[in-house]
């Protein structure tokens, strides 16, 4: 399995607005959302911890880019003011919470690609396969994965206007899990 490991090494599971202000009542998304947002926001936490878990059991990086705006960005142009930099709403869930190892990297606006620093760390950590993940596919998700949804619609959209290989391509949490369980966990040096 040594081009699987090298696979997964260069892999990263991209975390997209996981904070307390797109999740939880008091955050200025999931307000607007409402409740049954928030159910279904809160709802997809279990998952995505059960996805981060075996991420890293299986070496693969562990990447947050979630909101933390300053009153300068442009994005609050068009947004009211959220997920303000050192704030409650900007944090990380609880139920989701980084790890030793993890990077966690503000972003400005819908992508991560926009800040500097989220490319200088794919490519210091020679990560070339992304799995993006999180909030909102209709939006930053889709932004940071080139208009591609999670689910929905969105997936067939990318599997007609982007995907070559859709069935290796797309892939459910719990075909990832499976399937990064299988391969033995790197060692530590």
């Amino acid at each position: 399995m040594p081009s699987q490991r090298n696979d997964l090494q260069r892999s990263a599971v991209v975390v997209i607005d996981m904070a307390n202000d797109f999740v939880y009542p008091g955050g200025v998304i999931a307000g607007a959302g409402g409740p049954d947002y928030q159910e279904r926001a809160q709802r997809i936490i279990p998952p995505l911890g059960r996805l981060l878990a075996a991420a890293r059991r299986a070496g693969v990086t562990v990447v947050y880019a979630t909101d933390a705006h300053t009153p300068g960005d442009s994005e609050l142009r068009k947004w009211p003011p959220h997920a303000m930099a050192g704030t409650w709403n900007a944090e990380i869930v609880p139920g989701l919470a980084p790890e030793p190892g993890d990077v966690v990297l503000g972003k400005q606006t819908y992508s991560p690609f926009l800040n500097p620093e989220f490319e200088r760390t794919l490519e210091e950590r020679g990560l070339t396969r992304l799995y993006i993940t999180g909030l909102h596919t209709d939006c930053c998700a889709r932004h940071t994965s080139g208009d591609a949804f999670q689910r929905g619609s969105g997936l067939e959209y990318f599997k007609a206007w982007y995907a070559t290989d859709a069935a290796r391509q797309l892939r459910t949490v719990d075909e990832l899990v499976d399937e990064w369980s299988a391969v033995p966990e790197p060692a530590v040096a």
